[in-house]
């Protein structure tokens, strides 16, 4: 989005020193659309133009693609356009597996590394590989958060520097994976095996912009492995991830949500369309999604 431009250019530089410590013979290939759609906002009673953000975001090209292939998409049409329509749009056969980036997600230069060896000692068709990240909202997350920050309370999730929290991480133990027996995750930084992202749970052609596909996503997963499908989710332990707009970036009006940065763009823009509204579809038809799945994965012989 927008508001999230000066996110994804911190995280396109992460990016790029990352590719550093990639083992030679493996490729990333970076698909990033900059969303201008007049359907999520009314850019005629904005007071920053396109134009500002497009600038911006051919910035963000010329930074990352000497070390990545970019493809970068601009969509400035007057429809519903979001994440959704991004996974869609870079499934492709030359594909070994796919990483779902949040652009506001603070991660170590080594993770892509870790990720990507990891990744090639799994011999699953159907598997996720999701970091450690610091304490959340509630108990649900726990699976996640790294044994160092287990005590934090809940209510103190944002409280806490992005940079607090990487120094903190300086002297973990060295980095493995643990397989669990649950599944949670939220698309922040995660990767997923081609058969996962291709043929378990692919996103539905008829979505649209944005909406809970780790949601819809985690229930499948549940309905696979309850059914004898080897499914699995694996955890990079000592590797943890977080949002940059935390601690001193936080929203001071409102507990979580976007942290002052973006607040700062949406002050000079009009926005018609939330990320609630947009994604109430799926919440409210969650059910029918899935019996839908079920009839589609019986076509497809994965039960």
């Amino acid at each position: 989005m927008p508001w999230e431009i000066d996110d994804a250019l911190i995280m396109m530089n992460k990016i790029k020193q990352s590719s550093y410590f990639l083992q030679k013979g493996y490729n990333i290939y970076l698909d990033t659309a900059l969303n201008l759609s007049s359907a999520i906002i009314d850019w005629k009673t904005s007071s920053l133009p396109k134009e500002y953000f497009i600038k911006k975001y051919n910035i963000l090209d010329n930074l990352i693609k000497l070390n990545v292939i970019h493809k970068p998409f601009i969509y400035d049409g007057d429809e519903i356009y979001g994440a959704l329509d991004l996974y869609k749009d870079a499934i492709s056969e030359n594909m070994d597996g796919y990483i779902n980036i949040c652009p506001d997600v603070d991660f170590s230069e080594h993770l892509l590394y870790y990720i990507f060896e990891a990744a090639s000692n799994i011999e699953d068709k159907y598997y996720l590989i999701t970091p450690e990240i610091f304490k959340s909202w509630d108990s649900s997350w726990d699976i996640l958060v790294n044994s160092k920050f287990m005590d934090v309370p809940y209510n103190k999730c944002i409280d806490v520097d992005m940079a607090d929290i990487r120094n903190q991480c300086l002297d973990l133990n060295s980095t493995f994976i643990e397989k669990i027996n649950t599944f949670k995750y939220a698309g922040w930084f995660d990767f997923y095996s081609k058969g996962f992202y291709e043929e378990l749970v692919p996103v539905l052609p008829e979505w649209k912009g944005y909406a809970p596909w780790d949601l819809y996503s985690i229930n499948v997963c549940n309905i696979a492995k309850n059914n004898n499908v080897n499914v699995n989710q694996y955890i990079l332990r000592n590797q943890v991830i977080w949002f940059s707009d935390t601690g001193c970036l936080k929203n001071d009006k409102e507990y979580g949500g976007d942290g002052k940065l973006k607040l700062l763009y949406k002050e000079f823009l009009t926005v018609k369309l939330g990320r609630q509204e947009q994604r109430s579809d799926i919440d409210n038809n969650l059910a029918f999604y899935i019996n839908k799945w079920i009839e589609y994965a019986k076509s497809k012989n994965i039960l």
